[in-house]
């Protein structure tokens, strides 16, 4: 089980290419579309196991890159980079997730990157 939420931000991937993702990699939506959550974002429910995981689409959360937020500790994933790790193999564009838990005193800039090229660290002030 996972510790907390994960987040990622994916580069140029539109919210209906991460919306048809999440209905393949979660067979069971919770029996409801997503739904617009204001400009730009879709709220919908996934399930994994016996949880329910809201999930909240942002299409342009920061230039260039969507964000997918599964607020829960039940997901699939151990990590926000496990998570970003799958979802560079699904889409092949550059996705970003926190390198770690993050904690007061963390750099808050500080992002692990995944692309073509590989992984790494680097300076995000998304």
């Amino acid at each position: 089980m996972n510790a907390h939420d994960i987040e990622i931000y994916l580069q140029d991937t539109s919210a209906e290419a991460i919306l048809a993702w999440l209905a393949s990699r979660f067979p069971d939506v919770g029996g409801k579309p997503p739904r617009p959550a204001g400009k730009k974002q879709w709220r919908l429910q996934v399930k994994h196991g016996d949880h329910a995981i809201p999930v909240l689409v942002i299409e342009e959360a920061s230039p260039g890159f969507a964000s997918v937020w599964f607020d829960s500790a039940h997901t699939p994933w151990d990590s926000d980079m496990a998570c970003a790790r799958e979802a560079h193999s699904h889409f092949g564009t550059e996705i970003r997730a926190t390198p770690g838990s993050w904690q007061e005193g963390d750099d808050p800039d500080l992002w692990w990157h995944i692309n073509a090229k590989g992984e790494g660290l680097l300076h995000w002030q998304g």
